[in-house]
């Protein structure tokens, strides 16, 4: 049987806001030590949360660093697959939005490789700052 929680929030909703406010991705660690003031004691509380919002696609983990972005498609998250960019120097990342692209890469189908549901692609990037 489920505890019940003694949290005003659920976590999944903590945890959005945290990595939408963030102006860098933040891991399952960042998330905890955030959220332990609000009365999250716990990593699995924290990565149940993160797991749930991936699945919705509201949120996306950066393999290569370990941590998660909030997803930033204001109105249209219907497609399958998102396409990240991280900056090798400052780890900024950015989400593009050319659903042109996106689109075309969902086309993968036809060549017999299926994308996972909720698909990341990280794309290894010296952002304009860096190198500026």
């Amino acid at each position: 049987m489920a505890r019940t929680s003694s949290l005003p929030i659920h976590p999944r909703q903590l945890i959005l806001a945290l990595l939408r406010k963030s102006k860098a991705p933040l891991t399952a660690y960042n998330l905890l030590e955030k959220l332990q003031p609000k009365g999250v004691k716990s990593a699995p509380i924290v990565y149940r949360a993160l797991a749930e919002l991936e699945g919705q696609g509201s949120v996306h983990k950066i393999q290569e660093l370990g941590a998660y972005v909030a997803c930033d498609c204001s109105a249209d998250h219907q497609h399958p697959l998102s396409v990240l960019t991280v900056c090798g120097d400052c780890k900024k990342v950015s989400e593009l939005h050319n659903h042109a692209i996106i689109r075309h890469l969902t086309k993968l189908r036809q060549m017999q490789i299926n994308l996972r549901n909720s698909a990341v692609i990280e794309l290894p990037v010296i952002c304009n700052q860096c190198a500026a």
